[in-house]
C-alpha cells in the first residue's frame, strides 16, 4: 500500500474547561497531572517538518484551547513553522486583551462556538449560563481591533434543541460582517463518553438527537439552499445531505466506500496519545516516540486495513474530514 503523507494534525492541547456541554465530557476527565505541555506539543510540531511536505495544517481543540497556559506561544511557534493554525473556541475567556493577543500570534483562523441565537438554548446546550453574551462579546472584540488576516467563523452543533434556530443562524452570519464562514456539525457521541454506538438512545444524549426526521430533513434542506445561494455555509452540500442520510438512520455508513480518514490526519489526545482514528488503537505517544516512523509502521498499517472496513458513522467520517465522493 502507498501511503500519504498526512494532510492535517488534530491537536488537543486540553481537555479542561471552563463549560459544562451536554454534547462534549471531556470536562469530566481527570486527565490534567498528565496532559501535554506546551514545550511536548512544540517538539511535536518541529517533528512533523520530518515528512517533507507542504506544512501541515495544525487544528488546535480542546476542552477550551484558549485556558492552556502558554497556547499564544504555541501558535506562534506553529506559525513559524509556516502551517496554518486553526482554533475552535468557546469565545468564552475571550477579552480585549485575548483577542489581540490571538491576532498577533499569527492564527490563520478562530472557530467561535454558537448554537442559536437565542440566548436560553446556546446557554442550555454549553451548560453555563452567560455563555452566548461572551460570544456576542468577542466577535466585537475583533470587530474593534481589526483581525488582520486572521478570519473569523461560527461552528454549530445540529441537535434536536437548536435546529429550529440554525436558519436564522445562518442568516445572521451571512449579514455580519466581522465573520468569514458558518459551518454546522451533526450531533455525534460526546467527545469523552464511553463508546457506544447507540448512544443517542441512552440518558442525556436522547433529547439531543433529531428524532423528528420529516422536521430535520425540512431545516437541513434549506440549510441547502442557503449554501446553494452563495452563504456562508462552508459545509458542501454533499455533507448536508449526507447529515440526512446519516439522522434518517445513524446505523446507516453514510459512504458508498470506504472510510476516507487512514490517510488524513494525525490525531493527538490531551495526553499525547497518537492516533490514526480515536476509536481503534492508539499508535503512540508525541513525548515518546518519532511520529514519522509510528506513520510508517506496521501497526499503522494494520490500523489502516482495519478502517478500511469499517462502516461505523464517526465524527471523523461526518463531521472533521468529511469528503464529497463525486
Amino acid at each position: 500500500m502507498d501511503i500519504k503523507k498526512p494532510k492535517t494534525c488534530l491537536l488537543t492541547v486540553t481537555n479542561q474547561c471552563v463549560l459544562r456541554c451536554k454534547m462534549c465530557h471531556l470536562w469530566k476527565l481527570d486527565t490534567a497531572k498528565d496532559e501535554v505541555s506546551i514545550d511536548d506539543c512544540k517538539r511535536f510540531i518541529d517533528s512533523l517538518s520530518q515528512f517533507n511536505v507542504d506544512p501541515i495544517e495544525v487544528h488546535l481543540i480542546g476542552g477550551e484551547s484558549l485556558i492552556k497556559k502558554g497556547i499564544l506561544e504555541l501558535i506562534s511557534h506553529i506559525r513559524g513553522k509556516g502551517s496554518r493554525t486553526v482554533m475552535t473556541s468557546s469565545g468564552y475567556t475571550i477579552n480585549e486583551t485575548m483577542a489581540q493577543g490571538l491576532v498577533d500570534s499569527g492564527l490563520s483562523m478562530l472557530n467561535l462556538s454558537l448554537e442559536s441565537l437565542n440566548p436560553s438554548v446556546h446557554d442550555l446546550l454549553r451548560g453555563r449560563e452567560g455563555c452566548f453574551q461572551q460570544v456576542v462579546n468577542a466577535i466585537e472584540h475583533f470587530k474593534r481591533i481589526g483581525k488582520k488576516g486572521m478570519k473569523l467563523g461560527i461552528n454549530s452543533i445540529f441537535t434536536a434543541l437548536n435546529m429550529d434556530d440554525v436558519v436564522e443562524l445562518a442568516k445572521w452570519v451571512q449579514q455580519n460582517e466581522s465573520l468569514d464562514s458558518l459551518y454546522f456539525m451533526s450531533i455525534m457521541r460526546p467527545f469523552g463518553s464511553s463508546f457506544d454506538w447507540e448512544w443517542f438512545k441512552k440518558d442525556g444524549c436522547r433529547e439531543l438527537w433529531p428524532s423528528d426526521y420529516s422536521k430535520t430533513e425540512d431545516v437541513l434542506n434549506k440549510l441547502i439552499e442557503l449554501k446553494k445561494s452563495c452563504y456562508k455555509i462552508e459545509n458542501p452540500v454533499g455533507q448536508l445531505q449526507s447529515f440526512k442520510t446519516y439522522f434518517k438512520n445513524p446505523g446507516h455508513f453514510i459512504k458508498s466506500n470506504r472510510c476516507n480518514v487512514s490517510e488524513q490526519a494525525i490525531n493527538v489526545n490531551a495526553i499525547g496519545d497518537i492516533y490514526i482514528c480515536f476509536f481503534m488503537e492508539k499508535l503512540g505517544n508525541i513525548k515518546t516516540d518519532n511520529i514519522t516512523e509510528l506513520w510508517y509502521s506496521d501497526k499503522a498499517k494494520e490500523i489502516r486495513k482495519q478502517m478500511n472496513g469499517c462502516r461505523k458513522n464517526c465524527e471523523l467520517v461526518v463531521n472533521c474530514y468529511y469528503e464529497n465522493e463525486y
